[in-house]
C-alpha cells in the first residue's frame, strides 16, 4: 500500500551470502528498503543514542551495522524556545539500496533523513475507477502534530488525473500515526513528506464474460 519496504526484505538480502540460498531465492533487479530507528541528539548536535525499531525481527549483525554507520551522526544543534542548544529526539530514516547477485548481494546505504518515525500506517480502502496493476504514487506532506496525528494531508504530486486515487491518498494519511520529535523531552510539530504508492490487483479471470473459455 505504500512505499515502505518490508523489512523482512534486507533480512534477506543479507542472507543471500549463502550461495545456495543465493541461487534459490535471489530477486531479479536492485531494489530498496527504509530501515528506521529512533535517536536523541545532545545540545552540541551529536548522537547520544540510537535504537534501531524493530531490532528484534532484524539479523543482529545487520542492526550492529547501522549503528556503527550511524554511531558518527552529528546534526546542527536544536535550540529550545528561549534560543538555547537543546536535546532533540527523533526519528531517523536509512535507505539502502540491495542488489542482488548469485554469489551474494550487496547492501549500500544511499540516503538518511531526521524525520518523525511512523508507528501506525494506514490504507483506506480502494477506490474504484482506476486501472489495474499499474503502481500509481502519490506525494503528500503533512504537520505531524504533538500527538503524533497526520494534521492537514496535502497532495505535492501524484501520477495521472484521478481525484479518487488523492483522496484515497489523503484518507490514508489521516490514519498515519508518527513518534513526534521531542525538545528537551516536549513533543514539537514537524513538517512530514510520504509517498504511497497503491497497486490494485487483477483477480479476474483472463475472458471473466465466458469462465467457461479460460484456459482454451
Amino acid at each position: 500500500m505504500n512505499t515502505f519496504a518490508p523489512l523482512a526484505a534486507l533480512a534477506l538480502a543479507l542472507e543471500l551470502s549463502s550461495p545456495s540460498l543465493a541461487q534459490a531465492q535471489t530477486p531479479d533487479k536492485p531494489y530498496t528498503v527504509e530501515i528506521w530507528s529512533d535517536a536523541t541528539f545532545g545540545p552540541d548536535g551529536k548522537l547520544q543514542k540510537l535504537e534501531v525499531a524493530d531490532a528484534a525481527t532484524q539479523p543482529a549483525a545487520f542492526v550492529e551495522r547501522v549503528k556503527k554507520q550511524l554511531a558518527s551522526a552529528r546534526i546542527p544543534p536544536v535550540v529550545d524556545s528561549a534560543g538555547q542548544p537543546a536535546t532533540f529526539e527523533t526519528g531517523v530514516r536509512v535507505q539502502y539500496l540491495v542488489t542482488p547477485a548469485a554469489n551474494g548481494g550487496t547492501v549500500r546505504m544511499t540516503g538518511l533523513a531526521i524525520e518523525p518515525r511512523p508507528v501506525k500506517r494506514y490504507g483506506a480502502s480502494e477506490p474504484d475507477g482506476l486501472p489495474y496493476d499499474t503502481p500509481l504514487n502519490v506525494r503528500l506532506s503533512c504537520t505531524v502534530d504533538t500527538a503524533g496525528e497526520c494534521k492537514e494531508p496535502k497532495v505535492l504530486e501524484a501520477d495521472g488525473t484521478y481525484p479518487v486515487l488523492r483522496r484515497w491518498a489523503v484518507a490514508s494519511l489521516q490514519g498515519w500515526r508518527f513518534a513526534p520529535q521531542r525538545i528537551n523531552g516536549q513533543a514539537v510539530p514537524a513538517e512530514v513528506e510520504v509517498t504511497l504508492t497503491l497497486t490494485i490487483d487483477n483477480y479476474r479471470p483472463a475472458d471473466f464474460r465466458n469462465p467457461l473459455r479460460i484456459g482454451s
